[in-house]
Parts: C-alpha cells; structure tokens; sequence
C-alpha cells in the first residue's frame, strides 16, 4: 500500500466493525488486522483515532500543511509498522508515539513553523469524577464540549486521560512531562469541570 492508497476519509468517531457477536472490534484486534493487510480494519482504527491523532499533532505543528503531511506520515507508520505492536500500551498511545517521532524527526531538521515537543502545549484524583457524571447524564458531545472550554493547556491532558482512557504514566511520555504534572493538570481540569457543573446546575434551575 502507498501513501495514495491510504483511505483519507472525513474521520468518524463511529465504528463499522464488530465481532460475531455484535460488540464493537477492540482497538488490538483492528491493529492485528492491519497487521495482516485488512484494509476494512485500518479504515475503521482510522475513523476511531483521526481526530486524536490530527488533535496531537496540530498542537505542535502550527503549520496546516506540514501537519497534514505528519498525520498522513502517522497513518502510513501505522499500516506499515502494525506487526510491531506489542501491545504493552493501548493503541492511541502506540498511534501518538509515532507522531511524537515524526514531529521530532521535523524539529530536527530545524524547520522554522514547527514547535518543539518541550514549548507545546500541557494531571491527583479526588472526590466524585466530574467527567463520569456528564458521561451518565448526558453523553460523550457534552463532556467534549466543556473540555473545550478549560485553559488550553489542561485540554489535551484532560482529553487523553477522560475521553481515551490512557494511564497517567503513558499521557507523561507522550506529552513530555513529569507524571506528577499531569496528575496535577487533570485534577485542575476536573476542579474545573466541576465549577462549569456547578454554573450549568444553577441556571437550569433559575429557568425553572
């Protein structure tokens, strides 16, 4: 397959694959598809992550058209690279790894409109998750549109830890930061997210 054949579609966050039995195909099932050439199977992980992937990399790469080109590196890495997988990190993480190295690859060759991982952009748990209550009230499009409404740099760090699920130490390697620092970012995002909890709460009750 080249860098033309790769299926770049409008990304959706729906999947069309499923086992027999009707559950949605995990994210390690996809990825050893690919590995054996599923071209259904890479068209299906790349509408489940393009979003993230494009999200990672416009973050460091201000440049429309030289972030496109490292998405379309990332995905090519992904077809090519998939038997490599050894499945002691979840897919994205895999996924954002590899963007990492072809942002830092460009960062190398001193290309002026690219950001270093170090100046891109920036998690302690406590009390009830503010996250898990939207997700059960409302759903998935609500919780995304309050991140959007956080500091920019508790965005990224949130969305990683509450919409893709990724372990803290995983979030610190890809983002180039001490685990302690994302610790703390995602707990001033949940604070945060409370607070617009809290707002939201009290002016649905003023309408009533």
């Amino acid at each position: 397959m080249s860098l033309r054949d790769v299926p770049w579609k409008e990304p959706h966050m729906q999947d069309d694959m499923t086992s027999p039995g009707g559950e949605v195909t995990r994210d390690e099932d996809l990825l050893a598809r690919v590995a054996s050439g599923d071209e259904r199977a890479f068209e299906t992980l790349y509408g489940r992550f393009a979003v993230a992937v494009r999200a990672f990399v416009r973050a460091r790469v201000p440049d429309t058209g030289m972030a496109e080109e490292v998405c379309a590196d990332v995905w090519l890495g992904c077809w090519r690279s998939a038997r490599a997988f050894r499945g002691d990190a979840k897919v994205l993480s895999w996924l954002l790894g590899i963007a990492k190295r072809q942002i830092t690859m460009r960062v190398r060759r001193a290309r002026p409109n690219v950001t270093a991982l170090d100046d891109a952009p920036e998690p302690r748990d406590d009390g009830p998750s503010p996250e898990t209550a939207v997700l059960s009230e409302t759903g998935m499009d609500d919780l995304t549109a309050l991140l959007r409404r956080l500091p920019v740099e508790l965005v990224e760090t949130a969305t990683l830890a509450w919409l893709h699920g990724l372990p803290y130490r995983q979030i610190a390697s890809l983002l180039d930061m001490p685990e302690g620092t994302v610790k703390s970012r995602v707990s001033r995002a949940r604070r945060l997210l409370r607070v617009q909890l809290n707002q939201q709460d009290d002016a649905d009750g003023k309408e009533r």
